[in-house]
């Protein structure tokens, strides 16, 4: 089932930019035939599998749009709405999350169903192993990673003044590391949950078989 998760982060997201890097420059027309096979290849899953893959259709659609309009755009312009887009990108994360449609829960969610789980055993899989608290964690740390860089761009670009951009980019990538390194903490904790979760529910299925028609009451506990 793993090929699913490596076949759609093809389609969505690696030959899109290797398509666009590679080819825009002889086809302008690129993106809009990437945009549209895109399409259909997320109609044809949902009409094969009932399901949608909204993490990667989500990046997918916001890198081609992205990437038409900053096409031609000068380097000032091009900083500036940078700064302008990702701040943008972290209030519609908060807004999603005050909606209670965390990034990080459709993502989990996306990805457990693109393993071979069904909507039923996503939800299972959810409520018994109760990542949410940690999913909401992590949505949050994006946004903050996402504002703390904007506001260090923010900082040397627009109140310093200053042209030489590397003391940003420093202190960028080191933000960047002190949140990668909390996403991961995160990220394996929910990990260890859910491989928990699913060695129980398969030990589980096993006493089951193993009984036969006995019913196991450890099992509703």
């Amino acid at each position: 089932m793993k090929r699913k998760l490596v076949q759609e982060s093809l389609i969505y997201c690696i030959l899109p930019i290797i398509a666009i890097g590679v080819f825009y420059n002889q086809y302008k027309s690129i993106p809009w035939i990437i945009l549209t096979i895109g399409f259909l290849y997320t109609f044809y899953i949902k009409k094969r599998e009932n399901r949608i893959n909204y993490t990667f259709t989500a990046f997918f659609i916001i890198f081609n749009i992205y990437f038409l309009i900053t096409n031609n755009m000068k380097n000032d312009t091009l900083i500036q709405f940078n700064l302008s887009f990702v701040l943008f990108i972290s209030i519609a994360i908060l807004t999603l999350e005050a909606m209670d449609l965390s990034i990080c829960k459709i993502a989990f969610q996306d990805i457990l169903m693109m393993l071979g789980e069904s909507k039923m055993g996503v939800y299972k899989i959810g409520k018994k192993s109760k990542v949410s608290l940690n999913l909401k964690k992590l949505s949050i740390i994006i946004i903050l990673e996402l504002l703390c860089c904007d506001l260090i761009a923010i900082y040397y670009i627009n109140i310093k003044n200053i042209e030489n951009l590397s003391y940003m980019v420093s202190y960028e990538i080191l933000a960047i590391i002190i949140f990668a390194l909390v996403e991961l903490y995160q990220l394996n904790i929910i990990r260890s949950k859910v491989k928990y979760i699913k060695y129980k529910n398969k030990k589980l299925v096993k006493e089951k078989v193993d009984l036969g028609k006995v019913i196991n009451l450890e099992q509703y506990r």
